[in-house]
């Protein structure tokens, strides 16, 4: 446990020394998530959610500015883990996918250790300015002082074993810009981020499953916005937990069968 822990910070202070050096990454880190959101939000406000309005039966006018940022900091947080697993691929160049494999220290330990890293770094900016954002917008109704920390919670714990699947995904190959467009765009569409999923199509619903930010996001908005307490959250907290066991556990096979991989052919370096 002493030598994963230690893994587990070395390779935090790994990325955090590599992907954040300079203070114009945070300030962007800030910028941009806050204009995405902004944007959406403007994008809704023309368009009629009154009485009569399709939306109205999902979510209320009042209720588009938590709706948006709740999905929104959801997103920022799954986001920053596909950017991480995605600069995972570029080890191949620098020959770290070597000393990883080569080195006798915890496989799981340094993929978790980048996931948290990075989600850390990469998301407080943005949960600042969510929490503040959070104090102007109408809409928040939560069932007892826990709810928030709890979602919190839930998102960090979810992003980083998400994190950590995509880590050992992108290990498999350097050309992985494709799995970067396919895990982020249709995330940000299908996952509930900006329009309710119930209101989606059936084969948008479907998609949806897929990412464990569309569970997350449930969860979030059922404390945040719909004001339930622990025991009604409990059924999708399940469905959300199922998720992140299987996720963990294809991680750790997964990881395996990338080194054996490695192992046999040699490709630590090519395609």
């Amino acid at each position: 446990m002493k030598g994963l822990k230690r893994v587990f910070w070395s390779e935090m202070k790994k990325s955090h020394r590599l992907n954040f050096h300079s203070s114009l990454i945070y300030f962007s880190l800030l910028v941009w998530p806050a204009i995405t959101y902004v944007s959406a939000y403007y994008s809704l406000k023309p368009f009629n959610l009154g009485a009569y309005s399709p939306l109205n039966r999902f979510f209320s006018s009042e209720k588009i500015g938590v709706f948006l940022l709740t999905g929104y900091l959801g997103y920022i947080f799954f986001w920053s883990l596909v950017q991480s697993a995605w600069q995972m691929s570029f080890e191949r160049y620098s020959g770290t996918i070597e000393l990883i494999f080569l080195s006798p220290v915890s496989r799981l330990g340094v993929i978790y250790g980048r996931a948290a890293a990075d989600l850390l770094e990469g998301v407080w900016l943005f949960s600042t300015f969510a929490l503040l954002a959070a104090a102007l917008v109408k809409g928040i109704h939560v069932a007892a002082w826990w709810s928030i920390p709890l979602g919190l919670l839930l998102l960090v714990v979810s992003a980083v074993i998400w994190g950590g699947f995509l880590n050992v995904i992108f290990l498999f190959s350097r050309d992985s810009s494709f799995l970067y467009t396919v895990l982020d765009e249709p995330m940000l569409i299908f996952s509930g981020v900006r329009i309710p999923v119930a209101a989606m199509p059936l084969w948008g619903k479907a998609a949806a499953l897929v990412f464990p930010l569309t569970y997350v996001l449930q969860i979030l908005r059922e404390l945040m916005i719909d004001g339930l307490g622990f025991t009604q959250i409990l059924p999708s907290l399940g469905v959300l937990l199922a998720v992140l066991i299987l996720l963990f556990l294809l991680s750790g096979r997964l990881a395996i069968l990338a080194e054996r991989h490695a192992l046999k052919t040699g490709n630590l370096t090519f395609f």
